[in-house]
């Protein structure tokens, strides 16, 4: 087993409260909306820390047809705008890791700007990292989405305002 991380910080011309509610509270309901072509539905079972985010993804994802991810929310504190979940099925879960944590907080940076910083934990299953081929994927979609709900927030201003 080898435990590896890696991070990223991104910035984001909203606020980070706006950004906590569509991307953290509602992705169930947003990425759908504004991804179609990746997710072809989501769900979210319970409510808080301990319920289930579960994206399901289109065709056009270029995965395995039927593929869907599963992760639990462990730390939901929007006071400090801190989300962290971690998977319990789909993706490389089972494959090339045995766990897969994700971690955000927005740090605000002005009145309409905030800093994504983004952290990944993960152990895999035998002795082998993961490769950058492997990584990028969960890297470059993190932020993906996180800026596809920047961009509906800023053409709409007055969602989540």
């Amino acid at each position: 087993m080898v435990s590896g991380s890696y991070t990223v910080e991104v910035p984001f011309n909203v606020s980070a409260a706006r950004l906590w509610k569509g991307a953290i509270e509602e992705p169930h309901i947003l990425y759908p909306k504004l991804m179609p072509d990746f997710f072809s539905k989501a769900e979210r079972i319970g409510e808080g820390v301990g319920a289930i985010n579960v994206f399901y993804f289109a065709p056009a994802a270029n995965l395995p047809p039927g593929s869907v991810n599963k992760n639990k929310i462990e730390v939901l504190d929007e006071a400090t705008f801190t989300f962290k979940n971690s998977s319990v099925e789909g993706g490389l879960l089972g494959v090339r890791v045995q766990s897969f944590t994700y971690e955000s907080v927005f740090v605000p940076s002005g009145p309409d700007s905030c800093v994504a910083k983004i952290k990944f934990e993960y152990e895999t299953i035998g002795d082998q990292d993961l490769s950058e081929e492997e990584i990028k994927p969960n890297r470059e979609g993190s932020v993906g989405v996180l800026k596809a709900v920047e961009g509906y927030l800023l053409a709409n201003p007055d969602v989540y305002a």
